[in-house]
């Protein structure tokens, strides 16, 4: 399995899909098949109908993994080429793939040949541990807008999505309470993570993805175009 981690989309009237182009055509075939998933959105129909006017242009097969195909994640993940899970409230999508035993599903076809795609809270999903919830909280006196969620840790690796909000610099202080790699993804900006390589993906040249290396917890700004190798992989 492929990851493909979006730090969200930028918020315009005509959303930007060259990410998305990318990773399709990357698939080899003339009508690729995508599972969307919305289930981290309070409003799924909302989601469902923002995802297709994402990639109106792209030639694919959309189909919906929803609560009324829940119990159906295995069998649709096998006739499928990319499973993509939309952003939202991360806890809530969490909750709901541990209640529903998705997170064993989703391990179950690591070594398959299909792309997971998360955008945002999808994004989080996979990861150890992930800030991005907003979650207004004291702390010292200090007034935060956003929380770390626990994830599924099926890559053992910590990301922050909407990485070029302000307010998230605070991550660079939750990065050095975790001993794994760490990366900050701005919205238009994807990490991919292809067994023991990973490089990045941009809508367009302005969206950035940092990397903290687990040992020196140092920012260091990933290029496009270059392909980078970890010897034993992300995985947990």
């Amino acid at each position: 399995m492929k990851f493909v981690l979006i730090g969200g989309k930028v918020n315009k009237d005509i959303l930007d899909n060259n990410i998305e182009k990318e990773v399709i055509e990357s698939i080899g075939k003339k009508i690729p098949k995508i599972l969307f998933c919305p289930l981290a959105a309070i409003d799924t129909d909302k989601s469902i109908k923002r995802f297709k006017e994402l990639i109106k242009d792209i030639v694919c097969e959309i189909n919906i993994f929803d609560y009324h195909n829940i119990n159906d994640l295995d069998n649709l993940l096998n006739s499928n080429d990319i499973f993509y899970v939309g952003g939202g409230n991360a806890n809530h999508l969490v909750e709901v793939f541990k209640n529903y035993n998705l997170d064993k599903i989703l391990i179950n076809h690591l070594d398959d040949d299909i792309t997971y795609i998360g955008s945002s809270a999808g994004a989080m999903l996979v990861t150890l541990k992930s800030l991005g919830d907003r979650d207004i909280y004291q702390d010292n006196f200090h007034i935060y807008n956003y929380k770390m969620v626990d994830c599924l840790d099926i890559l053992h690796i910590s990301i922050c999505p909407h990485f070029q909000n302000e307010d998230l610099i605070i991550y660079n202080d939750e990065v050095k309470k975790l001993d794994v790699p760490s990366f900050g993804i701005e919205e238009g900006g994807a990490l991919v993570i292809d067994n023991d390589k990973y490089y990045i993906l941009k809508d367009n040249n302005k969206n950035m993805v940092y990397y903290y290396p687990q040992n020196t917890k140092l920012m260091t700004p990933l290029i496009r175009g270059e392909v980078y190798e970890k010897n034993s992989g992300f995985r947990s």
